[in-house]
């Protein structure tokens, strides 16, 4: 099997960092990363052999940064101390791919030769990633300043132990050496890692909610002036992303012939679609940026400096550009959510539709979408995105570690987080999607009326819907959710579009 992977310390983005995180086999250095491991090892040793005091290696960590390690306790000091760090607490277990993910970063930082840690160490994480089992690693035990418990966690499996009652990844026992154990937990690849996945996700859900939005549309027959490059406005990035997925999926769309908006200007969440969505992958592109700037980065305490052959203090484990632009990214998905659901609200609103109430069939007493409360349950879910959506960062977590740690990011809270933001929106996504259906049904369009996206998402959902049988049959809304988001709609019909 071909390597699927050289690491060279720089250049993994959080789209190979995902890739990766989905499979396992072979993976290596570079040989420029090799001499630079070798390197920074023989400068620890020559460190240790001269007698100097090295944080983590010859001493304790944290409050115990005083308490000198004697040489008879050394060669058992680094083992001790992920035994000891790897508490074990109540909740769930990340998932294989995050603790895979986790392992990429990981790997990529010991790479970038600054750590100090033996190549026996790399290799024996090389192995790790291979093995087609993860190790079980608690989720919510870090804050952000070095991810200390989940890689403790992780790193059991390095030394052949395991946190639970599973087997053992490997069958050998591999001891650490001096320094490698402060080195295997002094960053924050778990969150990072995490981080990364989420971001791909985010980008995936953009595009739901673009379809959703182009959907809609075409519900309320609404004006796609505002959206045309002549009418613009602004000229960033995201809005142009946006914009040119929007017309990608109404190409073919009566809306583009003269006379077919209802209105001379629509509400301001049909108008503003690619400014709102626009902004928002712009903040993703920004957070993105500084998730991998953080990736590609030397994390560790202390660093190895190759050039000067000194070790040196630092405060590499605080990462709180990630946190900061996670917090902004949430609150942005919040937004698109909101006008998402002011979308659905407005089909089926008569002023705004020209259909009946709740579209409901002519004349019907009962019927229709508000007989099914989808607008309760959407404002409930709704209620729940919007309270995860707030900013983490300065939820302030207290001195620890005897007040020398008074530093936190909650960077991974502010990731996991997100990801229950994303799956509300996810909700939120199928529900515009569906209303939107409806509303189309509702008018009696053919379907070569519509544009290619929306198309797609009515062949898709229109069987779900059931429409006539309210009061006859439950509602299913989770087959709906199911269909757009788990069973690949948005990619078999972006299929072939690059945004």
């Amino acid at each position: 099997m071909s390597v699927l992977h050289y690491f060279d310390g720089s250049g993994v983005s959080v789209g190979r960092v995902a890739d990766l995180s989905k499979r396992c086999g072979p993976i290596d250095l570079t040989p420029e990363a090799w001499a630079r491991v070798g390197a920074s090892r023989a400068i620890v040793e020559r460190q240790l052999a001269a007698g100097a005091t090295i944080y983590g290696a010859t001493t304790g960590i944290g409050s115990q940064k005083g308490v000198e390690v004697t040489d008879a306790a050394l060669a058992e000091f680094g083992n001790r101390m992920i035994i000891s760090e790897a508490t074990d607490f109540p909740g769930p277990a990340a998932s294989d791919r995050a603790v895979r993910a986790c392992l990429v970063i990981l790997i990529n930082n010991f790479a970038r030769g600054h750590t100090g840690v033996r190549p026996e160490l790399v290799r024996r994480l090389l192995a790790l990633y291979a093995s087609p089992q993860m190790p079980t690693v608690r989720e919510d035990t870090s804050f952000g300043t070095a991810d200390l418990t989940p890689l403790s966690q992780l790193s059991l499996a390095v030394l052949g132990l395991s946190l639970d009652e599973k087997p053992p990844i490997f069958s050998d026992r591999f001891d650490l050496a001096p320094k490698e154990s402060v080195s295997l937990i002094d960053n924050n690849a778990f969150g990072l890692g995490a981080g990364a996945l989420v971001l791909v996700e985010v980008d995936r859900l953009l595009r739901g909610f673009e379809l959703a939005a182009a959907t809609a549309l075409e519900g309320i027959r609404g004006g796609l002036r505002a959206h045309a490059e002549a009418a613009a406005g602004h000229q960033g990035k995201g809005q142009t992303r946006s914009r040119q997925n929007l017309h990608h999926a109404l190409a073919g769309s009566r809306l583009y012939e003269p006379d077919q908006a209802r209105f001379l200007q629509d509400p301001l969440s049909f108008r503003s679609i690619t400014q709102i969505h626009g902004a928002a992958f712009d903040v993703l592109s920004w957070t993105q940026s500084q998730f991998e700037a953080e990736m590609n980065a030397s994390a560790d305490n202390p660093l190895v400096d190759l050039t000067s052959g000194e070790l040196y203090t630092s405060s590499s484990m605080v990462s709180l550009l990630p946190a900061v632009s996670m917090d902004a990214l949430r609150q942005m998905l919040a937004k698109v959510s909101i006008q998402s659901m002011e979308r659905a609200l407005k089909l089926q609103s008569p002023p705004f539709s020209g259909l009946p109430v709740g579209l409901a069939a002519d004349g019907a007493a009962d019927g229709g979408v508000l007989s099914i409360n989808l607008n309760y349950i959407g404002s409930a879910r709704m209620g729940s995105l919007l309270a995860a959506a707030g900013p983490v960062l300065l939820h302030y977590v207290g001195h620890t570690a005897d007040s020398v740690e008074d530093v936190t990011s909650l960077m991974p809270l502010s990731v996991a987080q997100t990801r229950l933001v994303i799956e509300r929106a996810w909700e939120a996504v199928a529900l515009e999607m569906a209303i939107a259906v409806w509303a189309i049904a509702r008018r009696g369009l053919s379907i070569s009326e519509l544009g290619e996206g929306p198309r797609h998402v009515y062949q898709a959902l229109l069987p779900l819907l059931r429409i006539g049988e309210e009061g006859v049959r439950i509602f299913n809304m989770r087959a709906i959710v199911s269909a757009v988001r788990d069973q690949g709609l948005v990619e078999r019909i972006l299929k072939g579009h690059h945004d």
